[in-house]
């Protein structure tokens, strides 16, 4: 029997939904499992390779998280059981990755594909993503060119959105993104580098009315034609870098008039938080240190 047709302990039962991704290898080429434990809770997962065989992994130093394939070409991994942690974290084997193709159901509560530049594109959420707590550096560095709606919609207690989408090709951001994620403390460099994004909705951050750091959320993302307000987030004590531009030749032309950060009341961090915004209406009358 397959091992996505196998039936596992829970407790509701049912049936398994395995965490799936593609490796592309040359013959003779090994792989490693990313694995990281949380909380103190080891990964105990049963793997399918995709090449007739098969491990079983109970922490995160065990050998068995290591595999050799004999011939050369694309294999579909497949995880079943408790996946605490799954980060890739820029490793050796980054390049090795091709595709996402199904988030399951193992528990997963912290996950990246941080450097890996064969990934093109993310699949939709599902309610396999409702433990993970904190989004950091997930898609960073990837090729993705777009985000598909409500993919964080199960994760309601999420926490930090640090990095998440830096330095990828993402064009747009879907609405509604963040509504979900009341509890967000932190969207530091969520879109940092995105040099290509254009529009991101008004009201992206609405219901995250706790977020304390933005702090170059939106840097060098020179292509913007709009950004968000933050209205609702009068918590903030870091707004620095969040639009810095790398240089005069971007958007800003196309914001209007800026919101008046630096007259909140206590001031919070803004140094560079304007640098080359100079297409503003009014970027002559933002403080020197927010520019």
């Amino acid at each position: 029997m397959s091992i996505a047709r196998r039936l596992i302990a829970s407790s509701g039962g049912g049936e398994v939904e395995p965490f799936k991704f593609q490796l592309t290898l040359s013959s003779g080429q090994t792989y490693g499992l990313p694995l990281f434990s949380v909380a103190g809770t080891q990964p105990n997962i049963i793997v399918d390779w995709g090449d007739s065989s098969e491990s079983t992994v109970t922490n995160v130093n065990d050998a068995n998280r290591f595999h050799t394939y004999t011939s050369g070409g694309t294999y579909t991994v497949s995880i079943i059981g408790s996946l605490p942690g799954f980060r890739v974290d820029n490793d050796t084997y980054k390049l090795l990755y091709s595709a996402i193709l199904d988030w399951g159901n193992v528990g997963l509560r912290s996950l990246n594909f941080y450097g890996c530049v064969n990934i093109t594109s993310i699949p939709s959420a599902t309610n396999g993503l409702s433990r993970v707590t904190q989004w950091n550096n997930t898609f960073r560095g990837t090729s993705i060119t777009s985000i598909p709606s409500g993919l964080f919609a199960f994760s309601t207690s999420a926490y930090e959105f640090v990095d998440t989408f830096s330095f990828t090709k993402i064009t747009s951001v879907p609405n509604n993104l963040f509504d979900n994620n009341t509890g967000v403390s932190s969207f530091a460099s969520t879109f940092n580098a995105c040099t290509s994004l254009v529009t991101v909705p008004n009201e992206l951050f609405r219901y995250n009315t706790i977020v304390i750091n933005f702090s170059s959320t939106f840097r060098n993302n020179r292509a913007l034609t709009n950004i968000p307000t933050f209205q609702y987030n009068q918590n903030v004590s870091i707004f620095l870098n969040v639009f810095n531009m790398s240089s005069t030749n971007n958007g800003s032309s196309n914001w209007g008039t800026v919101e008046a950060l630096w007259s909140r009341n206590p001031e919070p961090l803004g140094v560079n938080a304007f640098n080359n915004c100079t297409g503003a209406t009014n970027f002559s009358s933002i403080p020197i240190n927010w520019k």
